[in-house]
């Protein structure tokens, strides 16, 4: 963190806090204005991180599984839809956990978001020193983050000409071969 102030106008009357943060890995400034008082900056900056990284999941949402208007007009209805959504993200996070323990990943896209503001630094999958909380906490907010668009592709195909479980993985590994 590097400033906490409050600011405002004297004309209206509002009080905002700026909260101005530079992030450690990438050296990179941010500002989050906000009218929350009590909260410490760090922690600020960290529900905007988060909060983005929300947002990238309705991004992928949107526009890679194409879930763009509701399938019908109740709340039920609409209930139901959220619920299948959160259920096929939570599903997709799941199989790519295990294709990664079965030592198969998007390298290139590994590299890519490491390579971004507050990415995770590129390693070998080893788990953070301990004496690196703030490592651990960037790992664990890592799972918002939206799939690779070589995943999803390679999913529906797989969703719509099955075909046995090495085979389907072999195919992931030469999808993720290509550049």
């Amino acid at each position: 963190m590097e400033r906490d102030e409050q600011i405002g106008t004297a004309t209206n009357g509002v009080m905002l806090r700026r909260v101005t943060y530079a992030d450690p890995d990438s050296g990179k400034t941010y500002e989050f204005l906000t009218n929350e008082i009590t909260l410490r900056p760090g922690v600020i900056a960290l529900l905007y991180r988060m909060r983005w990284d929300i947002e990238k999941v309705f991004d992928e949402l949107k526009n890679k599984l194409h879930q763009t208007k509701a399938w019908a007009k109740s709340a039920t209805a609409k209930e139901m839809q959220a619920q299948f959504i959160c259920a096929a993200h939570n599903l997709m996070r799941l199989l790519e956990d295990r294709l990664a323990r079965e030592g198969i990943d998007n390298a290139a896209e590994i590299k890519r978001r490491a390579e971004r503001p507050g990415g995770l630094p590129a390693g070998d999958g080893a788990a953070p020193s301990p004496s690196r909380w703030a490592d651990c906490l960037r790992e664990w907010l890592q799972r918002f983050t939206q799939r690779g668009v070589k995943f999803i592709r390679w999913l529906r195909a797989q969703l719509l000409v099955p075909c046995p479980w090495d085979d389907a993985c072999a195919r992931l590994r030469l999808i993720y071969a290509r550049c």
